[in-house]
């Protein structure tokens, strides 16, 4: 065998090798996902019910504790708590609030729809922006879904800047196109979030908050009314607690979410037992939330 043939079959069998490798890869990270219905869509903001496919084309079961009925004052505090902190050699000073009182406006009433509309094997994506006047504007992109009595907050990146240079920039789903799916990405070298009370990270995630909906610190628990008497103002939790129990408007907002919230399990289990049609039960469904 020659030199020259020698190196061509060396070649072959090195390409060959990092073709297989390439394709054990692409079948270990395989994953398709289908945007079954927006709740908004514009180019700062979108709310999207997604579900993972396989490779024959079926939702994955997934067992999220969809469809959940949040409160506006509920989702508002357990977001207002997030907080990141800057990595790399640009740093901040400590931990960051993520939202803006602004953004959670935006954001929040169409973030519950795509809750009570999503079904067990569906999660919630958000992309959001947040409006600065003299710099930049910043942008988030996440995946939402309750497992159990935990609200899980994948991101995939958090504050990334807005870039008016790029062609797509007026497209909005050109700009998300260009992040990477919150479920792939495991950490970031310019961000890392920071757990509060009732929140920790899942393990070897550091861009993955879980926060314990069974809590009373974010005003979603089904407990009874709060003790305020043991509650100081001293930590960043229990200011939020104690702002949750002396919330009239709250208190009222969570008892009639609580009734409401009962009516539709009520109802989806005279549906599960047959009792009544799938018609039925979206008509009524509807009825509820509409009253809600």
């Amino acid at each position: 065998m020659s030199i020259k043939q020698f190196a061509c079959l060396k070649f072959a069998i090195l390409f060959l090798m990092v073709f297989s490798v390439v394709g054990c890869l692409v079948n270990k990270t395989y994953r398709k996902s289908n945007i079954v219905g927006a709740v908004i869509q514009d180019q700062e903001t979108s709310v999207e019910i997604r579900e993972e496919l396989d490779k024959g084309g079926n939702a994955v079961k997934k067992d999220f504790n969809h469809p959940y009925y949040f409160t506006e004052s509920g989702l508002i505090n357990i977001l207002s708590s997030v907080y990141y902190k800057q990595k790399g050699w640009i740093k901040g000073k400590g931990r960051r609030k993520l939202f803006r009182y602004e953004e959670l406006q935006k954001i929040v009433p169409p973030i519950i729809d795509a809750f009570s509309m999503a079904t067990d094997s569906q999660d919630v994506l958000v992309f959001s922006t947040s409006y600065k006047i003299l710099l930049s504007d910043r942008q988030s992109y996440f995946s939402m879904f309750v497992l159990g009595n935990e609200l899980h907050i994948v991101f995939s990146t958090i504050k990334s800047k807005k870039s008016y240079t790029d062609a797509r920039a007026a497209d909005r789903r050109g700009n998300m196109n260009k992040l990477k799916d919150p479920l792939d990405v495991k950490r970031s070298s310019f961000w890392a979030l920071i757990p509060t009370g009732g929140q920790r990270l899942a393990k070897g995630r550091p861009n993955w908050l879980i926060i314990d909906l069974s809590s009373d610190l974010f005003g979603v628990a089904s407990s009874a009314d709060f003790n305020t008497d043991s509650v100081s103002a001293g930590s960043g939790a229990m200011a939020i607690k104690k702002r949750v129990a002396t919330d009239k408007r709250f208190a009222e907002e969570k008892k009639k979410y609580q009734d409401v919230r009962g009516k539709l399990r009520e109802l989806k289990d005279l549906r599960d037992e047959g009792l009544i049609s799938e018609e039925d039960y979206e008509e009524k469904k509807r009825k509820f939330l509409n009253e809600f």
